[in-house]
């Protein structure tokens, strides 16, 4: 059915400056009611977009360190059996903890007393002048790798 300017008899349909008046009247209530409705509705802001992608690409390192890491951890401290993730890592096997954190003091003790023992081959009255010199070159060239 189509519409004709006589089945809108609540309006005015003639261009009279009062009729305009009322449309320019209503078009501005409608503005006013759209830009209402806008500022009303939350914005929003690029932190809170990229906090959202930064949570989500975080997601599965998090559940690689809770699923893979954790439990190897857990299993090599609480049980004492490596297991080898990357290839430099301990080879897989139980660790000994005691073999890890021991000192061998004895072994430690000969090897210093052995070597107190141990007297020079050559003592510097011994040498030579040219050798003396040498000694003294070396010496000067080392102390100035060290300045």
């Amino acid at each position: 059915m189509p519409l004709d300017n006589n089945n809108f008899s609540w309006r005015p349909n003639d261009n009279g400056p009062l009729t305009n008046l009322r449309y320019d009247l209503e078009a501005s209530k409608w503005v006013n009611s759209v830009n209402k409705a806008q500022n009303r509705l939350p914005s929003g802001n690029i932190a809170g977009d990229l906090g959202f992608i930064g949570a989500v690409l975080t997601l599965p390192l998090c559940l690689l360190i809770f699923i893979v890491l954790l439990p190897v951890v857990l299993i090599k401290e609480v049980i004492g059996y490596n297991i080898k993730l990357l290839p430099g890592d301990e080879p897989t096997g139980w660790v000994k903890k005691n073999d890890i954190y021991r000192v061998d003091y004895t072994r430690a003790n000969e090897l210093k007393a052995k070597h107190e023992r141990k007297k020079r081959k050559t003592q510097w009255e011994d040498l030579t002048e040219e050798e003396q010199k040498m000694v003294r070159f070396v010496q000067a060239e080392t102390a100035k790798l060290y300045e």
